[in-house]
């Protein structure tokens, strides 16, 4: 009987913390890139485009819905400091905005990004090549490099590569669209 309401009482907390952290804001950074719009914050890193409904209500709210495998997110209250930030990623989201590719002004790859995390290393880092060597550069503060042993796709935007056991072991790479995973990808089998 007492193991019954430990179970009950531990279930309990357990829907009061997932209630609590359902409601919790995460500041975030949007941006156009490419024909799309990125998001960008400390644990987070989606590209909004292809919505499939945006509603926005004069206010400083966007409600958007986008298609998305298992377990990414789909639904999104997204809120802002004014109006007119929220009207600017609504046109953003309307219009489709440049290429994913290229730097508009000088026809040079730009930077790669991803959401990098091995263990206890989990932040949005900047994927760098030197030497044949992939590289994980947090600007200002780390830079490791990964030779993988195996490198294999988790999802269309999801890299993952086997390090080994005396190196980062898996380090998991998020990046904002499948064109530059499939970059990243055929560097690091090379």
């Amino acid at each position: 009987m007492q193991i019954l309401i430990l179970a009950l009482f531990l279930l309990g907390c357990a829907f009061l913390t997932a209630l609590y952290v359902r409601r919790k804001w995460i500041p975030i950074g949007i941006r156009p890139e490419g024909k799309g719009v990125l998001v960008v914050g400390k644990t987070i890193s989606e590209n909004l485009s292809p919505a499939s409904r945006v509603n926005f209500d004069d206010g400083a709210m966007i409600y958007l819905e986008k298609p998305g495998a298992r377990l990414q997110l789909r639904k999104m209250e997204i809120r802002f400091s004014s109006r007119e930030d929220a009207k600017r990623v609504v046109d953003w989201l309307e219009r489709g905005v440049g290429s994913t590719s290229l730097d508009r002004r000088s026809g040079v790859r730009s930077e790669i990004w991803a959401l990098v995390s091995n263990g206890p290393y989990l932040k949005r880092s900047r994927i760098e090549f030197e030497r044949g060597i992939c590289f994980v550069v947090d600007p200002g503060m780390n830079i490791f490099e990964v030779i993988p042993k195996r490198v294999r796709r988790k999802d269309e935007v999801t890299l993952v590569a086997s390090t080994g056991f005396w190196h980062y072991g898996d380090v998991v790479m998020k990046f904002d669209s499948s064109v530059d995973a499939n970059r990243i990808e055929q560097q690091l089998n090379t």
